[in-house]
């Protein structure tokens, strides 16, 4: 069976390309792969527990192109006979060059994956809220400048990665599009959607098997994920919740995890007297207590790649409402169905709206919690290890 070399930012450590690195990794080993993994940085080292211990660390180091790093990467990929590299970092398009002075002399094919929107990122974002916000015209023009030029460098860095992978793999088909025409590409042969996996791991294996909800679900609605302004605009969550708590005091809301926005929210909460509202913080372990509990899933983020958070929380019956802000969404929820998704622009109303719909009407929060179930067995780990063996057989196909 093949070598795979993963390269990533920072590794060992939490966040969500991470965990499907991980996720990834254990499943190619089970399937017979070799597997590896080079980081620049290895944030938390307990985390290599989780590996399997067939999978070998590389540790590189910053700045990106180096001549140790170069060194260190050509030899390893000579000396194991690596097939296949798979870049979780493909922007900007340095450690695609690291990765292609690497390889260069051999067969190793190169698969860059681009974990979030083509043209949407948290950079861009940050310049894009300062535009809107700015009370001084000569500020606001500069900040639309600087967009402009954030823009087009995120777009020559796209192009760059796409001319010089063998394969470009985005999280969803709806991006297919989108990436095609910021990045200016007119050769589409490359490029395919493969989406991530749930990630959440039961013993023995991926299993999403939950009684019925009449006898495990209580009065939860759930927000998991990190607590910042910028993209995931977690305050939207509050002022929902604040809206309508004092209608349903059979009901709270839940918040998990941590991020520079927690304290103030906290904050705020107290000084609204806002009940029956709890912050969690963060979790080490997966959040599958809090998904068994919960009835309502909310996610109301400016920026968000795929959303890993609803799925995990489908696959455990959690009706999800989230902002649609992203395309990504209307591949993983059927509006309606397996879940809600408010319209843009966004507004406080829509989502209380769907919120109220389902706390009123018993039957169609159980009606949605199955389809929502049923609705995230697309994406087990499976289903997802089988996309990635097929594009592995046709790059072998090319050699």
């Amino acid at each position: 069976m093949a070598n795979i070399l993963f390269v990533i930012g920072v590794y060992p450590n939490f966040g969500g390309t991470e965990k499907i690195t991980t996720v990834l990794a254990n499943e190619f080993v089970k399937k017979g792969y070799g597997i590896s993994i080079a980081s620049f940085k290895q944030e938390i080292p307990s985390l290599v527990s989780e590996l399997d211990e067939s999978i070998e660390l590389i540790s590189l180091k910053y700045p990106v192109l180096n001549s140790q790093n170069i060194k260190i990467l050509k030899a390893y990929v000579h000396e194991k006979k690596i097939d296949y590299i798979i870049n979780q970092w493909c922007l900007p398009f340095h450690v695609t060059l690291l990765i292609n002075l690497a390889r260069k002399g051999t067969e190793c094919k190169l698969i860059s994956v681009l974990h979030g929107l083509p043209d949407r990122n948290k950079r861009l974002l940050t310049v894009q809220n300062k535009v809107e916000t700015s009370k001084v015209i000569v500020a606001k023009s500069l900040y639309k400048f600087i967009h402009r030029v954030f823009l087009k460098i995120t777009s020559i860095n796209l192009r760059y990665v796409y001319r010089y992978s063998d394969q470009y793999v985005v999280l969803s088909k709806s991006f297919i599009a989108s990436f095609l025409k910021f990045s200016n590409i007119k050769n589409e042969s490359k490029i395919r959607a493969i989406s991530n996996p749930i990630t959440i791991e039961t013993a023995p294996r991926y299993i999403y098997s939950i009684p019925s909800r009449d006898n495990d679900k209580e009065n939860t609605i759930l927000y998991v994920g990190r607590m910042d302004y910028a993209n995931k605009r977690v305050h939207r969550v509050v002022e929902a919740w604040e809206k309508i708590f004092k209608k349903h005091p059979n009901w709270k809301m839940v918040l998990v995890g941590d991020g520079p926005e927690k304290e103030a929210l906290e904050a705020y909460v107290e000084s609204k007297e806002i009940l029956n509202l709890k912050f969690e913080g963060f979790q080490k372990e997966a959040p599958i207590k809090f998904y068994k509990k919960a009835s309502i899933l909310l996610l109301t983020s400016d920026l968000e790649g795929f959303g890993l958070v609803v799925l995990e929380g489908m696959s455990f019956g959690v009706v999800p409402i989230v902002y649609g802000s992203y395309s990504a969404i209307f591949d993983i929820i059927e509006n309606g169905k397996s879940g809600f998704i408010t319209p843009v622009p966004y507004e406080v109303s829509n989502t209380v709206a769907c919120i109220e719909k389902l706390i009123q009407d018993r039957q169609l929060l159980n009606e949605m919690s199955n389809q929502a179930r049923e609705k995230a067995m697309d994406y087990e780990i499976d289903i997802i290890i089988d996309q990635w063996h097929t594009m592995f057989q046709g790059l072998s196909a090319t050699i």
